[in-house]
């Protein structure tokens, strides 16, 4: 059990280290609870928003098919910052990221969307590393931009946050 718990440790750190290579600071999103039933499978951040309407199904599949697009860490750098709200500027650390083959590992699930206005949404997700969820339960947003739904930056800046080590990404 320690053994397995000591294991997990090591591979959030590893993915959170990995992607401080290129350094954080602070966005602002706001958070809140997913309650739809979706489960999908992708690769690592968050998200989340104020309300409580399940959002429509066409709405859920899309802002899904975001998160595991990002999530997944086999996804090219420049189609993550795509699904990245304000992408551009966490395009460096992306590129650092896909450098590292423990990133590699990454995939995340959608456990439930749920609408927070015309263009947020709240998202509950895991981050998965390897086949085993790391971070279970998180609370993530998505925003929509120009007709196209993403992880928002306040997600990804928080996973980054995590890790802790006073050093920053470019754009939170």
């Amino acid at each position: 059990m320690r053994k397995s718990v000591i294991g997990r440790a090591f591979i959030i750190g590893a993915f959170i280290v990995t992607t401080f290579a290129t350094g954080c600071s602070s966005s602002d999103d706001s958070s809140s609870e997913t309650t739809s039933s979706t489960k999908a499978t992708s690769t690592s951040a968050p998200a989340a928003a104020t309300t409580s309407a399940v959002a429509s199904a066409a709405e859920t599949q899309a802002i899904t098919d975001a998160y595991i697009t990002f999530f997944n860490g086999t996804t090219a750098p420049a189609a993550r910052a795509a699904l990245l709200e304000n992408g551009d500027i966490f395009l460096p650390t992306l590129e650092a990221m896909a450098a590292d083959p423990q990133s590699m590992a990454t995939t995340a699930t959608v456990e439930g969307v749920n609408a927070a206005g015309a263009d947020n949404a709240s998202v509950k997700w895991t981050l998965v590393m390897g086949g085993t969820p790391v971070l279970p339960d998180q609370s993530g947003e998505a925003v929509q931009e120009a007709g196209t739904w993403k992880v928002s930056a306040t997600t990804y800046c928080t996973l980054m946050a995590i890790q802790g080590s006073g050093a920053t990404v470019p754009g939170c």
